[in-house]
């Protein structure tokens, strides 16, 4: 259901079971027992929904409205019931902090484009859009330019005992990005549990003792079995605060697409903020990579 949701959103990637064991090993700020629900219709079940919350480093608690459905099930009746409940269910979480939002993802086609599907009934019940995710992939791996790291920086192979300082810069490098939050355990949890983690074909970039740049680069084995493509995805990208516009990034991931080819690919992707400080989409677009699909972060306050 998940998978026949996200395809029919331009989702270039395809969830698989082990990665959904992943995600539900290490939820927060949700109780499965009263914060998830499953929506049937004739035994058959056709949507679900997972409510959680994250307090956001901006001082703001998001609520996050998550209602995956059944292409063929989709309709504004069930999905207005949907976002009903999610909103009554997490007003309450409101009531401890000084400012609280229901945030809520959906495909839209571009921007300065009039919203279309679940995007215009979001706008319909007040909710604005605030940020722009996209989805690229690149259709080759043909033509790479050639880029180097550099004075000072050089990439090396990870060590097993380098995984938490790499993890730990990695999240550190996105502290001034909207959705910000502080790590948990469980963060650390997925990130050693990643089901599809190879550290062979990562690109970590060092100054010193310090973490400069990474690509965490993987491949989506069943992904790839299930659909007949041959698919790599060059994400987890972040660059050091104070190391960015100095060719870091685009040097790592272009050492990527070239490791990816090696190993038999013939296609990349990645999903990208477009309003990412760093210009993370003009990079990418740059090195080949093409809009796929636009995902918008609608929020709304909750008074």
């Amino acid at each position: 259901m998940l998978a026949a949701h996200r395809a029919a959103n331009g989702d270039t990637e395809l969830p698989t079971l082990a990665q959904v064991d992943l995600t539900y090993a290490n939820l927060h700020d949700c109780d499965p027992d009263l914060d998830i629900a499953l929506i049937e219709t004739n035994g058959q079940v056709i949507a679900y929904t997972r409510t959680t919350f994250d307090d956001l480093g901006s001082g703001i608690r998001d609520c996050v409205v998550f209602a995956p459905t059944v292409p063929g099930h989709v309709s504004l009746a069930l999905w207005t019931a949907i976002v009903d409940a999610n909103e009554a269910h997490m007003a309450s979480w409101a009531s401890d902090v000084p400012r609280a939002q229901y945030r809520a993802y959906a495909v839209h086609p571009g921007p300065g484009q009039a919203p279309t599907g679940e995007a215009a009934w979001l706008e319909g019940r007040g909710y604005t859009a605030t940020e722009w995710g996209a989805a690229l992939v690149r259709p080759h791996l043909d033509g790479v330019p050639q880029r180097s790291l550099p004075d000072r920086v050089e990439s090396r192979e990870v060590q097993p005992e380098q995984l938490r300082t790499i993890f730990d810069a990695h999240w550190e490098a996105f502290r001034d990005e909207w959705d910000f939050r502080e790590q948990v355990d469980a963060d650390w949890n997925e990130f050693i549990d990643h089901p599809y983690r190879d550290t062979s074909l990562w690109k970590v970039a060092w100054a010193g003792d310090t973490v400069v740049g990474q690509v965490k680069t993987y491949i989506n084995t069943d992904e790839n079995e299930a659909s007949g493509i041959r698919r790599g995805y060059t994400e987890f990208i972040s660059t050091h605060l104070d190391w960015r516009n100095r060719g870091i990034a685009g040097t790592l991931l272009a050492w990527s697409l070239e490791e990816l080819r090696e190993r038999g690919m013939t296609e990349a992707a990645l999903g990208v903020d477009t309003n990412n400080p760093g210009g993370a989409f003009q990079l990418y677009t740059s090195l080949g990579f093409e809009l796929v699909a636009y995902e918008v972060v609608y929020t709304k306050p909750i008074e």
